[in-house]
């Protein structure tokens, strides 16, 4: 099974659609670039949900296949 799963997800602005912001690291909120709204970074999250949930869908199904593949190379021996 191959050992890195690692994934980047771009948050997008609710309001525009914007995946570019601005934060500190002092503030607890982010700032999108081209509409300036400004939320909490636990509100973009929820803002991204279902993008978050389907890119962790799509890694699931893939740790699944892969786990699936490596057992069935293990077990082709014993056929």
């Amino acid at each position: 099974m191959k050992s890195n799963y690692d994934r980047s997800i771009s948050m997008q602005c609710p309001t525009c659609g914007s995946e570019s912001f601005e934060h500190s690291e002092d503030n607890p909120t982010v700032s999108c670039t081209r509409c300036d709204r400004t939320m909490t970074k636990d509100e973009l999250r929820e803002a991204n949900g279902s993008r978050i949930e389907e890119e962790l869908d799509a890694l699931k199904a893939e740790v699944l296949s892969d786990v699936r593949a490596d057992i069935s190379k293990m077990f082709k021996k014993w056929k």
